[in-house]
């Protein structure tokens, strides 16, 4: 089952005002979530759903709503402005199993035109459903297109390690994610992996700079395509059992905060004033 939640936008006309708009880019969530536990995953996609629902256009599709995901994803490869948040499952229907497409899938297609993917959870694009850790590392490395790049606790394509990377909030991570702490995650991004490539840091709401550079939350853009990935406490549950942080919360908080009016708001001096409200249809 999946359901849309419709922005209307009304426009009225207020002389000599300057006042921001909301443009209607589109969000998808998938909430076929890995690893965390179904309870807990479904708590966080709730707060997700309720913090964005009236704020921007989004759709959801549940763990079965693979095909409806694809045909969602290839309707936005061309929009340059859409969204997309897994929480830890990469469907089969955008990316197929096992890197048999490692160039120009869609979801490749997506990132490559200037749309934006969340991630959280499990390591970045590693796990299909069932979950079936098919693509491994060299899912990443297909789909943004830099082949060094990896999320594992350290350096390196075997940087696994039991203990967890202890993530402390910087400046940015206060002022845009309120709910951000120190916490424990599993899979950060190496900004080092991304020198000399098109890949940059955008922002990290927070580091780790006891070796490298390692930051979670984070997102990075790329500068000829003007696509952008973020991740969001990529923590393994066995590793990191109780991360002490909510995704949901912090996903949601970085939309509202600062995706939202720094990357997808226009401001206009038209005196526009885009007013919206959500209105949930269900599809069954």
């Amino acid at each position: 089952m999946y359901y849309k939640v419709v922005t209307i936008v009304l426009w009225l006309f207020l002389p000599l005002t300057i006042v921001s708009m909301v443009e209607a880019q589109d969000f998808a969530l998938h909430t076929d979530a890995h690893p965390w536990p179904e309870a807990d995953a479904k708590k966080e996609t709730d707060k997700l759903v309720s913090a964005l629902g009236n704020k921007v256009n989004l759709e959801v599709f549940g763990p079965d709503d693979r095909d409806a995901l694809a045909n969602w994803v290839k309707a936005h490869i061309d929009s340059g402005g859409s969204t997309l948040i897994l929480t830890g499952i990469t469907p089969s229907s955008i990316y197929p199993k096992g890197n048999t497409e490692p160039d120009g899938s869609i979801l490749e297609a997506f990132l490559d035109a200037g749309n934006t993917i969340f991630n959280t959870g499990e390591y970045t694009f590693y796990t299909a459903e069932g979950p079936e850790e098919t693509n491994e590392t060299q899912g990443l490395h297909n789909i943004i297109d830099v082949p060094n790049a990896f999320v594992w606790h350290v350096k390196g394509d075997d940087g696994w390690k039991e203990e967890p990377v202890v993530m402390r909030p910087t400046e940015d991570g206060r002022k845009y994610t309120p709910s951000i702490k120190e916490y424990g995650t599993s899979y950060p991004l190496h900004i080092e992996d991304y020198e000399g490539t098109s890949w940059q840091l955008e922002i990290a709401l927070a580091e780790n700079t006891d070796e490298d550079l390692r930051v979670d939350p984070a997102m990075i853009i790329n500068q000829e395509t003007g696509g952008r990935l973020g991740v969001f406490v990529q923590a393994y549950v066995g590793d990191v059992p109780n991360p002490d942080v909510s995704f949901g919360d912090l996903i949601s908080e970085f939309i509202l905060n600062y995706y939202v009016p720094k990357v997808l708001t226009a401001v206009e001096p038209d005196s526009k004033l885009a007013l919206t409200w959500g209105q949930i249809k269900s599809n069954r």
